[in-house]
């Protein structure tokens, strides 16, 4: 007989490393279900179109893998229509949930992300008197200020507790107005199945590593300037990049089409700078002992992950000042430095070869699996379910 407790799972996007990686961690106790919604928005006329031309796809279910749910929403309809539609999509949902678990229901939902989506879910969950957890991984940022949106930004308030990555993101939250029944700072699941028995030693290593699955935030403009600087200055380097494909476009601000390989060629950095694709989990993490030390240039981090992760595997960082970092980088394992300042980090870079020998990669590895490795961020999540079990 199955005696673990039921969590719907109710991510913004998929696949996402560190879903898996959460649920995993806790598997022995509850059993997860996925549930990916995307929300289609249509205006009156756009709307009519489609119901004529039988294309207006109302609410569909797919659960091949996960289970994943399309459904159109249209904008500017008269308040009667309006409560209609909002009748119709909750049922929609219910039924949604029924196929998922049946006669029975969840014992939690787990938001993970605000999202279209959760507006939903969190009403669903109110008239079923289920609990609700919500993880949120980004800083908030109000883009527009519609009905809908005020609809998700009563999620925060509406769920049992909101779980916060570090106190730069609480804050952030708090400063936008956003407001609570609880919120807790929780930190990240750093993986760390794949720590070395035996940390190599680094001593005269000149290979530097920085890693991003994405541009959108990561300042790569001021890595590459620090890089030439060094170039100049006739600094010994060679830098691996990480997670960005050498022949995919990415999105840079108002740059559609940036493409780094390019960029690195334009700035004829090719002999220092090195993209080396996308990596599975494993190979990424165990490829940590290839190098001196991780080097971000981000502009925000809620917390860090892919920082922290490199700290556990022995590695010093030098970072810029963005935001979550500051929960767990300090002299111990790394340079802090102020963001979009190219002179700043690439004299942390030459300073950090230069004391690179004073850092014990066990040492620091050991404090940060301490607080963020597998076992306590179960211990913590843990705490939260049978919390709102509780309540």
């Amino acid at each position: 007989m199955n005696t673990k407790k039921k969590i719907l799972l109710v991510p913004d996007g998929w696949p996402a490393n560190f879903f898996d990686e959460q649920m995993e961690a806790v598997s022995d106790l509850y059993e997860f279900k996925v549930l990916l919604g995307y929300r289609d928005v249509f205006g009156k006329k756009e709307a009519i179109r489609r119901f004529i031309t039988n294309k207006l796809e109302y609410f569909t279910v797919d659960s091949a893998d996960i289970f994943r749910v399309n459904y159109a929403f249209i904008n500017q309809l008269t308040p009667f229509l309006d409560r209609k539609q909002w009748k119709y999509l909750m049922h929609k949902f219910d039924e949604c949930i029924s196929i998922i678990y049946g006669e029975v229901k969840p014992d939690i939902i787990h938001i993970q992300q605000l999202s279209d989506t959760a507006v939903f879910i969190c009403e669903w969950a109110k008239n079923n008197q289920v609990p609700v957890v919500m993880s949120e991984h980004l800083l908030y940022v109000r883009h527009q200020v519609n009905a809908f949106q005020r609809l998700k930004e009563q999620v925060f308030k509406q769920v049992n507790i909101v779980l916060c990555g570090s106190n730069y993101q609480y804050r952030n939250l708090l400063t936008n107005g956003i407001q609570f029944k609880k919120a807790e700072i929780i930190g990240n699941l750093i993986v760390d199945t794949f720590l070395p028995q035996i940390f190599r030693s680094q001593e005269g290593n000149r290979k530097i590593v920085f890693v991003a699955s994405h541009l959108a935030d990561k300042d790569i403009d001021v890595l590459l300037d620090a890089i030439k600087i060094l170039k100049r200055e006739h600094v010994e380097i060679s830098l691996d990049i990480i997670g960005i494909e050498p022949d995919k476009n990415y999105r840079v601000e108002v740059d559609s089409k940036y493409n780094l390989q390019k960029d690195i060629a334009k700035r004829n950095l090719s002999d220092m700078v090195h993209l080396k694709g996308r990596k599975n989990r494993q190979d990424l993490l165990e490829s940590y002992q290839n190098y001196s030390f991780l080097v971000s240039s981000s502009l925000s981090e809620t917390f860090g992950v892919g920082v922290a992760e490199a700290i556990a595997n022995g590695l010093p960082v030098v970072c810029t000042d963005s935001g979550g970092i500051r929960e767990f980088v300090d002299e111990s394992n790394g340079i802090i430095v102020p963001i979009r300042n190219p002179q700043s980090l690439a004299d942390a870079i030459k300073e950090m070869f230069e004391k690179r020998h004073l850092y014990n990669a066990s040492e620091i590895s050991e404090k940060i699996v301490t607080k963020y490795g597998t076992k306590a961020f179960r211990n913590k999540i843990l705490q939260v379910y049978e919390d709102c079990l509780k309540d």
